[in-house]
């Protein structure tokens, strides 16, 4: 690909009539081109997409048509940054123009390039997109960008999750390039200091249409009531207080009783029976991989909860910021690759991380405000593709959490679906708190109280449900229901010996069944052989493949400059002739997307095997448009 400083207006995007696309993408592109084309406004674009609509599709379309120069799209978070790269990387096959039918080929592509401290100045002049994380603007980095580009170097600005943008660092990159256009995207509509995102709300899609449409997963709440609940304080075993008498008394605070709850034993237990049925139920008769996302008051709490997972048979596991960085990236790399059941985090994976399989929100934790609480929610959101659909349950979510967590009122904060400036008057006063209440309940807070009082729980527990929304979703998942039930009854007149759990299993067994693969008798060996034709295909068919496709020489290098930039350095300063830059250019891939080999299973390898083929094709439009070969 060769840059065009006005590829954006020159480009011929599927947009409008792409069935690819999602409505509130689609929409989105619609009004900001009105905004800055139409209306011809200088004003912020500010657009506003519940989690799991494809905020990250509406920054890849935004540009087109609308930005006469290059774009830098801005990240809050490295979690976010890196997804953000690998959606928008040309060099990934699944990149979304692609994915998506945005256009049909590589050579249609933007030119990409995500600044680090080893981007050449070149580098950038030759970017149609340029991504970066906020700190990467810091005029206090030595790397700045600030201290790289002139002013007019770029003309749109696209900040993601814009409810971070009022921190210093934003403000002074918007005012340094004060002339660009700027869309501002975002799934909570207000900044982090309780004020309105400065700008024109262009595109205010609702989570409730997102349901609907099935573009995201429909939520239920369940929240656990047990019929008795008594709280022994201060060592005090001669006397037990119902939470209302601690409230009516005013022997403590509401805080002191959430937080009790929270760290209780007893009902944390409660939490993660209901989570694990919830689970299995979503499991069964579906070949989906379903898993349990869990929130932890502390790095100490989580590892207890952690272990009460094991102890009933879910393998879970923690991850928080005190892990090193290779540490928490295996760990979420299990997660991708469905190597447990349960991921339980401590203020870790809030805004920007994404993975469709996460079903079930047990929630172990208080929160004050409704944005972090929404933003937790939002980890569930995410919509199973159709194709992997087995029942309707497969797309609803369900969030867990104990009645005394004092919950409630953001339920249905969050259930309202308030106007932006409504979300603001309700929750600003409660937001002062929610750092304080952070601190203390990580432990980090020597002032604040953090003493709990011990919980005696009755095992009788009231299960109350709540939908967000009664989606078309959540009507189909009941009518599925009552006819499984209705099936059951009828085998159970024929066969009255077998029990209804037994006939239940037997019959979903039969709804669609998922492609198993015959009982391995040695599976270490059946694995070691897979393993080596993995092997095999990398180190010696893919280099022969790729060598006789392009007519060129083992010993020759012409592959080194035709990788995708990211992957330069392989022919720069590891491989000696184009077999072994190939070699080592696709095992590097393999290796960022699922990790060491050491650690694969068997259906690891196969996963790896489907993704091999696609990235295979893609790299040989890649070489193919900078070699000029047929």
């Amino acid at each position: 690909m060769s840059f065009v400083s006005n590829y954006f207006m020159l480009s011929d995007p599927e947009i409008v009539d792409n069935d690819e696309l999602r409505e509130p993408q689609v929409l989105a592109y619609l009004d900001a081109y009105k905004h800055f084309v139409e209306d011809k406004s200088t004003r912020d674009a500010v657009i506003v997409l519940p989690t799991g609509a494809g905020k990250t599709g509406v920054m890849a379309l935004v540009p087109y048509g609308i930005s006469t120069g290059r774009v830098l799209i801005i990240t809050p978070q490295l979690v976010i940054k890196d997804h953000v790269v690998e959606s928008l990387d040309p060099s990934v096959p699944s990149n979304f123009w692609l994915e998506r039918k945005v256009f049909s080929s590589y050579e249609q592509l933007p030119i990409v390039t995500e600044f680090d401290n080893n981007t050449l100045l070149h580098e950038l002049e030759n970017s149609n997109i340029v991504i970066l994380n906020i700190h990467k603007l810091s005029s206090q980095f030595r790397n700045s960008l600030l201290k790289k580009v002139a002013p007019d170097f770029f003309d749109m600005i696209i900040i993601d999750e814009a409810h971070h943008s009022p921190a210093t660092t934003w403000r002074t990159a918007l005012e340094y390039f004060k002339n660009a256009k700027v869309v501002k995207v975002t799934g909570t509509p207000f900044r982090t200091d309780r004020k309105p995102i400065e700008g024109k709300v262009v595109t205010d899609y609702r989570l409730g249409r997102a349901m609907q449409l099935k573009i995201v997963k429909s939520l239920e709440n369940f929240r656990l009531i047990p019929d008795e609940l008594y709280l022994t304080i201060d060592e005090d075993e001669n006397r037990r207080y119902t939470v209302q008498e601690i409230i009516d008394l005013g022997i403590k605070d509401e805080d002191y009783v959430h937080r009790s709850v929270a760290l209780s034993p007893e009902c944390n237990n409660q939490i993660i029976d209901e989570a694990i049925k919830v689970w299995k139920s979503k499991k069964e008769g579906s070949s989906v991989p379903h898993k349990i996302i869990a929130v932890a008051c502390s790095i100490y709490h989580a590892e207890k909860l952690q272990e009460l997972f094991h102890k009933k048979g879910v393998h879970a596991l923690v991850i928080h910021s005190d892990l090193d960085k290779p540490i928490r990236s295996r760990i979420l790399a299990d997660v991708e690759n469905h190597r447990c059941d349960a991921i339980i985090h401590v203020a870790m994976l809030g805004e920007g991380y994404d993975h469709t399989y996460l079903s079930v929100a047990a929630i172990f934790r208080p929160y004050k405000s409704l944005a972090p609480y929404s933003q937790f929610i939002g980890r569930v959101l995410r919509k199973v593709p159709d194709s992997e659909v087995k029942k309707p349950s497969d797309n609803i979510a369900t969030v867990i959490a104990h009645s005394d967590l004092g919950l409630d009122a953001l339920w249905k904060e969050y259930h309202k679906e308030m106007k932006i400036c409504s979300i603001i008057e309700e929750v600003k006063k409660k937001e002062r708190s929610e750092k304080k209440l952070d601190r203390a309940l990580s432990g980090k807070s020597g002032a604040y109280d953090k003493s709990t009082a011990s919980i005696e729980v009755s095992e009788e527990l009231t299960i109350e449900a709540d939908h967000y929304i009664v989606s078309d979703l959540i009507i189909e998942n009941q009518k599925f229901e009552e006819e499984l039930m209705r099936k059951i009854n009828l085998f159970k007149e024929s066969m009255p010996e077998l029990g209804e759990e037994e006939v239940r299993k037997f019959l979903l067994s039969q709804q669609k069944p998922a492609q198993t693969r015959p009982e391995l008798k040695n599976p270490k060996k059946y694995r070691m052989l897979i393993r080596e034709r993995f092997h095999n295909r990398i180190y010696e068919d893919l280099p022969a493949h790729f060598i006789a496709h392009f007519e060129v020489e083992k010993e020759g290098r012409e592959f080194a400059n035709a990788l995708p930039p990211k992957y330069k350095w392989i022919g720069i300063n590891t491989a000696n002739d184009n077999a072994a830059i190939i070699s080592i250019y696709f095992n590097t891939r393999t290796k960022e997307q699922f990790g060491a080999r050491e650690t694969w299973r068997i259906d690891d390898y196969y996963r790896a095997e489907e993704y091999l083929d696609s990235l295979v094709e893609h790299t040989l439009d890649v070489i193919n448009s900078i070699l000029g070969k047929e």
